[in-house]
């Protein structure tokens, strides 16, 4: 039985995961609206900084305005989820100590605030569903060990691009097919787009100036593809990948003519793949499959293109949430130690005593490298907490010693956690504990 019959059944025997989604913007809204309407599953808290923000998002989910409890005291709250009363909070430290809330999904894409629930959901027995991509780039290891430790589930989601491209590449093994390269989809890219030039796209897509400059300049594909380099062991061939103008009718080809390596993820330009993820596939017998491929009109061989056209975000979401409630399984997290991470590049030259604005801003787009060549670069992770104590000019990647790290600033802190806990040398110093 398939895991939505599964879950429908587990419905109809009166079971249901008490959901809190954090963040109601672009991805969180329209989370909200699924969850209301897959079995076995609602959406008992919605945190989000703004409430008039999270009870419109209740609105659009079908919720009358004058039942909605806006709340940041816990009796209140819990008091609420038990009663199936929707319920908001403006206060996400208040989650780990609400036993009514079975699973917590990410879905703001802030760094210091996500690891904050993230780390703090865990340490308090629930499971986590992350579509916080930037988090799991920049901590994904450690926030992986707490989950271990704590006997709890810590997993990337289906729909974010990275969930879709794990699973398609494990359909592709699944297949006999080794792994040539993971594909990330872009139509266009600019990596020194900014703010400025995102507004016309952010309100034509009721997206936020951030998200719409960090997919624009590239670093959101970047950060993706690190997630899926260190849940899998693909690597990039390259600092910041090749990213290969192409089109399915061609891709194979124009892909391997770049490559130095199998085993690696890229990303296509240009092209009609629309919003898809693709994986290259060598036959591990061409001699055997190759003539099958054939006739199953999918090209001689023997490297193959397995295309997925589309992901789409929230709508798939609740499979994740399905399989960590009925299974324990984690659609994806690091294996190890991260294989990978996505640096931080002057988008323009910069001056020494200039603070950085991170991703998505006017100063620095990110590009992914293997963390040997990764070594002694600024993280794209920790730059909103950088200032400059050198100059660095465009396109130069901004070495970590050029730059102050706010020591106080969580993300620094739990980023010199993982690497003292991968006993790797940190490019950040030494770190002061948070949390157990």
């Amino acid at each position: 039985m398939g895991i939505w019959r599964r879950m429908e059944a587990w419905a109809r025997d009166g079971h249901e995961a008490r959901v809190a989604v954090i963040g109601a913007g672009f991805v969180g809204r329209g989370l909200v609206h699924r969850l209301e309407r897959s079995p076995g599953m609602r959406t008992a808290l919605l945190v989000n900084r703004t409430a008039s923000t999270a009870v419109r998002a209740l609105e659009r989910a079908g919720h009358d305005a004058d039942r909605i409890v806006v709340s940041d005291v816990p009796g209140e709250i819990q008091g609420a989820i038990e009663s199936r009363i929707p319920v908001i909070t403006t206060s996400p430290g208040l989650i780990a100590d609400l036993g009514s809330i079975d699973v917590v999904v990410e879905a703001t894409g802030a760094i210091d605030h996500g690891a904050r629930v993230m780390l703090d959901a865990l340490r308090a027995g629930k499971d986590v569903v992350s579509m916080n991509a930037e988090v799991d780039a920049t901590i994904g290891y450690l926030i992986h060990n707490v989950a271990a430790r704590t006997g709890t589930v810590y997993t990337i989601c289906d729909g974010d691009q990275p969930g879709v491209l794990l699973r398609h590449i494990e359909f592709v093994q699944g297949m006999g097919f080794q792994i040539v390269a993971a594909l990330n989809c872009k139509r266009n890219l600019d990596v020194h787009q900014t703010p400025d030039d995102s507004r016309a796209y952010a309100a034509r897509d009721d997206t936020s100036l951030l998200m719409t400059t960090a997919f624009g300049d590239g670093t959101k594909m970047n950060i993706e593809n690190a997630v899926v380099a260190n849940a899998t062991r693909l690597v990039p061939d390259r600092r910041g990948m090749h990213g290969v103008r192409t089109s399915p009718a061609r891709v194979v080809e124009d892909v391997l003519k770049v490559l130095s390596q199998r085993g690696v993820v890229d990303y296509t330009l240009g092209g009609d793949f629309a919003a898809g993820v693709g994986v290259i596939g060598r036959a591990d017998d061409p001699e055997l499959v190759g003539p099958y491929m054939r006739y199953f009109k999918m090209g001689d061989g023997p490297d193959h293109f397995f295309f997925r056209p589309y992901h789409l975000v929230h709508l798939e979401a609740p499979v994740t949430i399905a399989e960590v409630v009925l299974d324990r399984m984690a659609l994806g997290s690091p294996l190890g130690p991260p294989v990978t991470e996505v640096v931080a590049v002057a988008k323009r030259d910069l001056r020494a005593g200039e603070q950085l604005d991170g991703i998505g801003g006017f100063t620095c787009y990110g590009e992914i490298d293997t963390v040997e060549g990764a070594a002694g670069l600024l993280p794209i992770g920790l730059a909103e907490h950088a200032r400059l104590v050198r100059s660095v000019k465009q396109d130069d990647p901004i070495p970590a010693d050029s730059v102050e790290l706010d020591d106080d600033a969580l993300i620094v802190r739990l980023r010199r956690q993982q690497d003292e806990l991968m006993n790797a040398p940190s490019v950040l110093g030494a770190s002061t504990a948070v949390g157990g």
